[in-house]
């Protein structure tokens, strides 16, 4: 998902010749929030003697925030007291123009570059004493990229900059090319160095000019760099005033077409913010308009990355034209259920690969009728697959599945030791049919004394010390979830990468494995360390006594009842800023707390006073100063709480999963936000292509692909070796 910001109410109206009327500027601003623009910089807070075209900021906030309740209001301010005037008009975001020229910063703000940073700091100060209803602060590096006044802009300068508004406070750091003068490999060096230095998840959005054409290719450049935010004017208005050359901001609707036409989600419909012009048009009569997707119209090869993506609160189809991806071409034949199977399925069917899930006929995998906490398995763990429901005890369906395997790149297997065997598709049997397979066989135990022994995560984790670690002393407790199956799966997915290498250089496939006790050991592998290195076993995280070499590492109770949050402090430095922010200086005078051991061995004390500053503290005003002090930090979540994640929902991290119920009931969301794989690839999220599949749903396309006829496929279907949904009729010809 990239955001794509309208910055064209502020910057693209202030180098109109004509004054827009309030009227005319809300319409316009209600047609693209009604193509999908979720975030827009409507207003700039200075005198209305300097730009008459923003007379009517507090007007205009007041009245998008009210008709728009769902779009991020945005404002500039170039002061505290504009900063109070946004705020105090409903907006969500201030941006502080802050000039990476000396001379331009002189001309815009009347303010030297320091003074400028100092009036940041002002600004984050107040609003800190806000609490919870507080704007967003945003710096954005003006100039960033050269000057019309000045000429060069060092790119240490920059980059100096960004790290003097960091410690400012400022909470978004962003970077614009004023003038337009940049190019792409000098996006490249410039938004790598900003984002090192202040963070990536400080890092802002590009504010693009199109003064010389380059726009789109800097906009392409910057996500190569990791940037998901970008700032445009509908029609490629703007410029500044007080930058001579300025002209013509990114045109908005250009740079929709591009994201979207390379793979990245904008949630942008480009034909409504088209016509969106219109409305443009009538509040600026004669102003010239830019725009080459507007001049020559919508491409009829156009096919928007979000056209067939569903929210997460409706069911819809998965949009199935995404950017290759890196698995696309391997075929993956599944024999799987529960968790530990699919999760690896899950893997490779989320990084292309067609992964075919077989099961057995007619009702499918077991796993879809599980209830209670496994309720969730079938859902969460088989989505992009393909179903074959098939009875492998007639020969026929035995027959089918040997054919996919014969073609397979992959088989992977999670059942009892020695079941493929009898079955005739264990690996030596396949592998004879097919020399290049790779076969992963996940079982509970590697090869050794255990291994015909059954297992299940709740086992592994009691005799591989991970129950104990997690517990109470003399009170194991296996984790809540599924730890070892899914990374056992994951590991899977690791060992049939590495074999698909090494088939690259011999040719030949291999069999791997994957074991949920050696998973489990892995996870335990630091407490084994700890052991060894003290000479005796670590105390169990439920220990409340357990020693801690911090002062703070733990869970607190909020002004709110039974809401809590977590918080540490695990240097000096977030130690001090922490005493200074809730009053405990007298902690840092304290001799006996000098030093982090003295701090670690007073933790008792130390929680008592802690706790009873935060029972004063509701969660949110303890949560936003946390953040603002750089403090690790997080709320107790439950996973209901999960659906409505910002940063989740933001970031593309849910994916809209059907939720079928299985067992008769229907669930309470039909469509549900499931977690994405936790990777990025090349600057994307994995999609969903497909949703978990039915009981046989894709039987009859897998079996003519495997060479089947259609009177083949009629005689499976009437003997019932094959289920396949809907074909009822083509059984009965």
């Amino acid at each position: 998902m990239v955001t794509v910001r309208e910055v064209g109410p502020r910057d693209g109206l202030q180098m109109a010749k004509s004054v827009m009327p309030t009227a005319a500027k809300l319409r316009w601003i209600g047609a693209m929030v009604a193509a999908g623009v979720r975030e827009m910089e409507v207003a700039s807070f200075v005198p209305p003697a300097a730009l008459p075209q923003m007379a009517d900021a507090s007007e205009v906030v007041r009245a998008v925030r009210a008709a728009h309740p769902a779009l991020r209001v945005v404002a500039l301010a170039p002061n505290l007291r504009g900063a109070q005037n946004a705020a105090s008009a409903g907006a969500q975001s201030i941006i502080i123009p802050v000039s990476a020229s000396e001379a331009h910063s002189r001309s815009n703000v009347r303010r030297a570059r320091v003074e400028q940073v100092a009036e940041v700091a002002r600004v984050v100060e107040w609003a800190r004493g806000l609490g919870p209803a507080a704007p967003r602060i945003e710096a954005g590096i003006a100039t960033a990229f050269g000057c019309s006044l000045q000429g060069r802009v060092p790119e240490e300068e920059v980059v100096f900059l960004a790290a003097e508004l960091a410690r400012a406070g400022a909470e978004v750091i962003a970077l614009a090319d004023t003038l337009g003068y940049a190019t792409p490999s000098h996006v490249r060096r410039l938004v790598r160095a900003v984002r090192a230095e202040v963070g990536a998840e400080r890092f802002g959005n590009l504010h693009l000019h199109d003064t010389l054409g380059t726009a789109l290719a800097n906009a392409l450049a910057a996500l190569e760099e990791g940037v998901r935010g970008f700032d445009a004017a509908l029609g490629g208005l703007g410029g500044c005033p007080y930058a001579p050359g300025s002209v013509g901001n990114a045109c908005t609707e250009d740079l929709v077409h591009m994201l979207e036409s390379e793979g990245f989600d904008t949630g942008i419909d480009l034909p409504a913010l088209v016509a969106a012009r219109e409305a443009l048009r009538e509040g600026l009569p004669g102003e010239p308009l830019h725009g080459r997707v507007a001049t020559a119209g919508v491409p009829r090869t156009y096919r928007p990355a979000g056209a067939q993506r569903p929210a997460p609160a409706a069911a819809a189809a998965p949009d199935p034209v995404k950017a290759r991806l890196p698995l696309e071409g391997l075929r993956v034949v599944e024999f799987s259920h529960m968790v530990m199977g699919p999760s690896c399925g899950m893997v490779l069917a989320d990084l292309g690969a067609d992964v075919i899930k077989v099961e057995p006929a007619p009702g499918g995998d077991n796993t879809r009728r599980l209830t209670g906490l496994a309720a969730g398995f079938f859902t969460t763990f088989n989505r992009n697959k393909r179903s074959l429901c098939v009875n492998m005890k007639k020969p026929a369906g035995l027959a089918l599945v040997k054919r996919l395997a014969a073609e397979a790149d992959v088989v992977l297997e999670n059942f009892r030791p020695g079941a493929m065997d009898k079955l005739g598709l264990g690996y030596e049997a396949l592998s004879a049919i097919n020399p290049r397979l790779i076969y992963l066989s996940c079982k509970g135990f590697l090869p050794g004394p255990y291994e015909n022994r059954a297992a299940l995560d709740e086992v592994v984790q009691m005799m591989g010390g991970l129950a104990y670690m997690t517990g109470m002393p003399g009170q194991p407790m296996r984790a809540g979830t599924s730890v070892n199956d899914i990374m056992g799966g994951v590991f899977g997915a690791v060992a049939i990468f590495a074999a698909l290498r090494e088939r690259e250089a011999t040719g030949r496939g291999s069999m791997v494995q994957s074991g949920l006790f050696e998973t489990n050991m892995l996870l335990v592998a630091q407490h084994m360390a700890s052991a060894a290195i003290s000479g005796r076993n670590p105390a169990p995280f439920g220990d409340k006594a357990m020693p801690k070499p911090w002062p703070l590492y733990d869970v607190f109770d909020s002004a709110e009842e039974g809401r809590q949050v977590f918080v540490g402090t695990v240097t000096m430095t977030q130690w001090q800023a922490f005493c200074r922010a809730f009053g405990l200086e007298d902690m840092l005078t304290d001799p006996s707390l000098a030093t982090m051991q003295q701090l670690a061995a007073a933790r008792p004390r130390i929680l008592e006073q802690v706790a009873g500053v935060f029972r004063a503290i509701p969660l949110a005003e303890l949560m936003a100063r946390f953040e603002a002090l750089g403090l690790p930090f997080a709320p107790i979540a439950k996973p209901a709480d999960l659906f409505d994640d910002p940063h989740l929902n933001a970031s593309g991290g849910l994916l809209p999963v059907e939720m079928a119920a299985g067992t008769g009931t229907a669930p309470a969301m039909p469509v549900a936000g499931i977690p994405a794989l936790p990777i990025l690839l090349g600057g994307r999220r994995t999609t969903l292509r497909r949703q978990p599949p039915r009981p046989g749903e894709q039987g009859l396309e897998i079996a003519r692909e495997a060479g089947l006829g259609e009177a083949e496929i009629a005689a499976l279907l009437a003997e019932g070796t094959l289920h396949a949904e809907g074909a009822t009729a083509l059984a009965a010809e």
